[in-house]
């Protein structure tokens, strides 16, 4: 674990290995989310980071935003000022999210996803580009909590429950996490 400390905060970067996560995570049921993808998703994204950049440049250059366009500007910024997760600090889902399966920490889907997990780790990815989260699962108690929030990207082959909070797997744990989603349903991009 490294330690960064800012003006405001103390920053936590961790690094576990998705064995360790998987093994150390009681839970008793598991979502499925898709996020950040599709067409109607797209097409609204663009029209939005549109906005956010004239309203960014306005209040970089002349700083001259009324109430309703700086309370505009920081929703925006909270969509393209960082990396998105599939749950915020706040606890609340992200706009673009769609619950794609529900499964009880029993059913056999669960095995496969626990076996994806504990795949060895020979090759962590190492892609120089900026993860987009577009699938997730989340684990929760038996009381509806949420215990951890694993958000995936599969084009980066990156895995995070928040930000500074990396899980490292294997190539391999990519690409059956990928064909894992695809038998659920979800709409996974081309590489």
């Amino acid at each position: 674990m490294l330690n960064v400390t800012s003006k405001h905060k103390m920053i936590k970067y961790t690094n576990i290995s998705s064995i360790d996560y998987i093994n150390n995570l009681p839970f008793d049921y598991v979502e499925m989310y898709s996020f950040q993808r599709g067409t109607e998703f797209e097409k609204s994204n663009k029209t939005s980071q549109q906005e956010y950049e004239k309203l960014k440049i306005r209040k970089e250059k002349h700083n001259d935003l009324t109430i309703l366009e700086e309370k505009r500007f920081f929703e925006l910024q909270q969509l393209f000022g960082v990396t998105q997760y599939l749950v915020n600090d706040k606890g609340q889902f992200h706009p673009s999210s769609t619950k794609t399966n529900t499964f009880k920490a029993t059913d056999p889907q669960i095995n496969i996803l626990k076996n994806i997990l504990r795949t060895e780790i020979k090759d962590v990815p190492s892609w120089m580009c900026a993860p987009i989260y577009r699938d997730a699962i989340v684990f929760y108690d038996k009381l509806n909590q949420i215990i951890s929030t694993l958000n995936i990207c599969l084009s980066c082959e990156y895995m995070e429950t928040k930000m500074f909070s990396r899980i490292n797997g294997d190539n391999k744990t990519y690409d059956l996490l990928r064909h894992f989603f695809i038998e659920l349903g979800h709409k996974i991009e081309d590489r």
